[in-house]
Parts: C-alpha cells; structure tokens; sequence
C-alpha cells in the first residue's frame, strides 16, 4: 500500500470522537447521550425492574463518563463498552442501597385478579426470580442479547470476550432458565 492510499484512509471515528470528548466538545457527548441512553437505560431497566431508577442510572453514566473521560484510553473497544461497564457498577451500588433501605417483599407489587396484566405481572415476576439463579456473566449475556437485542459480536466486544465464551455463556443461562421456569412434573 502507498503512503498516498494509507493518507486517504479514514482514521477510527470512534477513537476521534473520544479525541473530541476528552476537549469537552458538547455535540459529541450529546450525540453520545442520544445514541447510547437508550439501551444503557434498558439495561439498567432490565437489572432494576424500576424505570425512576433505570432513569437515574443512565443519566448518572454519563456523569461518571465525563468525570472519568480524561483517564479513558481508547483501545480500539466500542465506546459503548466503557459506558456499559459504569452502568454495570451504578446498578450494583444501587441494588446494594436497595438491598439496606428495604427487603424484597417492599418491592413487590401483586396484581389483583380482575387485572387482565395479572398473569403478564406473574410471568415478569417468575422471569425476574429466574434470572437471579444465574451467575453474573449469564445474567449479563442475557441482558444483553435478549434485553438490549444486542448480537453475539456486539456482547463479546462489550464484555471483552470471544463469541464462543458469550454463546456457552447463553446456552447455559438459557438451559438454567428453561429449569427454574418449567413448571414441576408432579406424579
């Protein structure tokens, strides 16, 4: 390859506008906010179960993402990744500040049986128990494959993982859920 072809390839835009952020540059961080609010949201949602406090999270992201701008590096990981991961810890502080404040019967809002969402409440209910039986790394390879409609690549970047471990990884959170979801065979 010349020096002329290498001159008019184009430069990572990523990694520009990580350039652009660390200046301050206002129209990047508001193109940032409006491209990746929505699914830092949903994850924050689908951990929660609380949308005042999904809400709280994914703006609080991108505090922290400003606070912490100057000692991100780029390394050729989707930005999306860093802010996922203060997303990931803002959530963990705040079902720690829920864990101490109430206990998890508080939380729980029972349907009455007139109510036609009453069996959607139930099931939402049963999902959300389930999840809690997995470990960590399933739970988030769900989040975010069937939470967020990421794809496999998409997750793997964002966990720093290979598309191989981010499958094994939802092939068992899925065969754990399909066991605490099947309903008992009685005899």
């Amino acid at each position: 390859m010349s020096g002329d072809q290498a001159a008019s390839r184009p430069a990572d835009p990523e990694a520009e506008e990580v350039r652009r952020a660390k200046a301050r540059d206002a129209v990047t961080w508001s193109a940032w906010f409006d491209r990746y609010h929505p699914s830092l949201y949903r994850y924050a949602y689908a951990r929660l179960g609380r949308q005042a406090e999904a809400e709280d999270v994914a703006a609080q992201v991108f505090v922290e993402a400003l606070k912490g701008i100057d000692s991100f590096s780029y390394r050729g990981r989707p930005v999306l990744a860093w802010l996922y991961r203060i997303a990931r810890n803002l959530v963990v502080d705040q079902i720690r500040r829920n864990a101490r404040h109430q206990n998890a019967w508080d939380r729980l809002v029972f349907p009455s049986e007139s109510d036609p969402a009453a069996e959607q409440a139930v099931e939402a209910l049963a999902l959300r128990e389930a999840m809690n039986h997995l470990t960590g790394g399933q739970r988030e390879v769900i989040i975010l494959r069937y939470f967020l409609s990421l794809s496999t690549r998409e997750v793997a970047a964002l966990l720093g993982k290979n598309e191989v471990a981010v499958f094994s990884l939802q092939a068992r959170a899925l065969t754990a859920l399909r066991r605490h979801l099947a309903p008992e065979k009685r005899s």
